[in-house]
């Protein structure tokens, strides 16, 4: 994607510019045209000092406001693969689970956490320091006709048949010599990977368990209630201590509720969200280690022809006995035929050389842009879990704190 008309900025000069992101407000549309077919528009708001954001004034206090479905958000994730293919794409929640077959796709709990698992897509492009300046960024965070440009995208995009054939044809192959660099990256990222599937499965039981306990804690303030009607009249005094007790009961169960909100809706989606972003740093080495093996595999084709033709000048080799005769009832002179393919040889080592500096230098630079990208996933990844981890801490503090000052109050009032 070419830079926008209008934006002379250079990247560096906005690369200084903060880029915040957010995604609200998802609600349920009917397809254009009045069709049956119904979709989620989720709310995205900008707020950047970036000029080229504001028509060419710097404007921080300008929250730039549209409105976008799922499918935008993978366009602008496919265009961002297309056009920058040594970059490490965020990924994008997947489409295809459970609530799709179950019809609980509009549901509040899916759609909100959706909205928070996309706006982590958008923030991690927006940190990084080349998708962040991308004309299509702009434009998808913009323009308010996005729909035409859309279409007009889709129609331009190419097909990635090809790479997806190369990677199925090399997907049991490895490279010969894997950099120690490259084994420590996968070491780490594999280990990373195991806590954080670790995290998501006691933190799954966390959520089921308090769900539990949070019921339990509304059955016990019901029977309170009942308990404190039951008495009023008879023993006020008690029948009062057991209404301030029951109203402690039902705010504790409030809280954990809260509690467990979070831990659903935002801790989880993210631990989920740096594993699929762990996994996207994984394709990116694959597509290294697939032009590490083009290489390799046109060295020993390389290899191979000098040694059939080392043998061919050596008097041995390049054919064998059935050929042979076959050659010498046609009238096909051994010599001129063996010369005839030693020339053959040279050619195809003459364009092999050429074919295996070109492979090598393609290897080597995407290794270099592979390395840079890492570096700029472990500076996000290392953000989001401090983060990630600061948030937690937050709302526990949050809750032990309305606790202890529920608690306090109920103490006080009993008589």
């Amino acid at each position: 994607m070419e830079q926008l008309e209008g934006d002379s900025m250079t990247d560096d000069q906005r690369n200084h510019f903060n880029l915040e992101i957010t995604v609200t407000d998802p609600q349920k549309r009917t397809g254009e045209g009045g069709t049956s077919t119904s979709y989620v528009s989720y709310q995205i708001s900008t707020k950047t000092e970036d000029p080229a954001y504001h028509d060419g004034k710097p404007n921080m206090n300008n929250i730039i406001v549209v409105h976008r479905r799922y499918s935008d958000l993978l366009l602008l994730h496919d265009v961002l693969a297309n056009d920058y293919p040594t970059c490490i794409i965020p990924p994008l929640p997947d489409k295809k689970v459970f609530q799709y077959i179950s019809g609980d796709r509009f549901s509040q709990k899916f759609t909100q956490k959706r909205s928070h698992s996309l706006q982590n897509f958008l923030r991690r492009i927006s940190l990084h320091p080349t998708l962040s300046q991308s004309s299509i960024l702009k434009m998808f965070l913009t323009s308010n006709d996005w729909d035409t440009y859309r279409r007009s995208i889709i129609d331009n995009l190419p097909s990635n048949k090809e790479e997806v054939t190369d990677a199925f044809m090399n997907a049991f192959k490895s490279v010969n010599i894997q950099s120690d660099e490259f084994i420590e990256i996968k070491e780490r990222s594999d280990k990373l990977d195991h806590t954080i599937t670790k995290l998501d499965k006691i933190f799954h039981k966390v959520v089921k368990k308090n769900d539990s306990i949070s019921e339990d804690y509304v059955k016990l303030g019901t029977a309170l209630e009942e308990l404190s009607e039951l008495v009023t009249g008879e023993n006020d005094e008690l029948a009062k201590n057991l209404k301030t007790f029951q109203e402690g009961i039902v705010q504790l169960s409030y809280l954990i509720n809260d509690l467990n909100k979070y831990l659903d809706y935002d801790y989880l989606v993210d631990l989920k969200d740096i594993e699929h972003y762990i996994e996207s740093m994984r394709q990116l080495i694959k597509l290294k280690d697939q032009k590490q093996i083009d290489y390799e595999q046109l060295n020993e084709y390389l290899t191979k022809s000098i040694k059939e033709k080392d043998d061919l000048i050596a008097g041995y080799g390049g054919s064998n006995f059935f050929t042979n005769k076959l050659e010498e009832f046609a009238g096909i002179s051994q010599e001129a035929s063996r010369r005839d393919k030693i020339t053959k040889l040279e050619e195809r080592i003459t364009s092999l050389d050429g074919e295996l500096e070109n492979a090598k230098k393609i290897a080597d630079g995407f290794e270099q842009e592979t390395l840079k990208e890492i570096a700029q996933f472990e500076s996000v990844k290392a953000k989001e879990l401090k983060d990630t981890l600061d948030e937690l801490a937050d709302e526990n503090i949050k809750f032990y704190e309305k606790m202890l000052q529920t608690w306090t109050k109920v103490d006080e009032s009993l008589v």
